[in-house]
């Protein structure tokens, strides 16, 4: 995925930053919302999460390991 190195860095970050906004919607409905519908929320916002860090962030990772931030790196 990505053989452009330098596009993949910056896809790499712009996914790090939406994962970043998506995590800060799942605290304002969970702080506003009734508990189900966070749970329902959460359970979404996971799913593209996921997607975003398994078919998006992973591969660059693979292809370019300099690219991966250190508190994602395998110890």
């Amino acid at each position: 995925m990505l053989s452009n190195k330098d596009t993949a860095a910056e896809v790499e970050k712009i996914m790090r930053e939406c994962s970043a906004m998506l995590d800060g919607t799942v605290r304002r409905v969970m702080d506003t919302c009734p508990d189900d519908e966070f749970k329902a929320y959460r359970r979404v916002i996971g799913h593209i999460m996921g997607s975003i860090y398994l078919d998006v962030m992973q591969p660059i990772h693979r292809r370019y390991p300099d690219l991966e931030p250190e508190e994602l790196r395998k110890s």
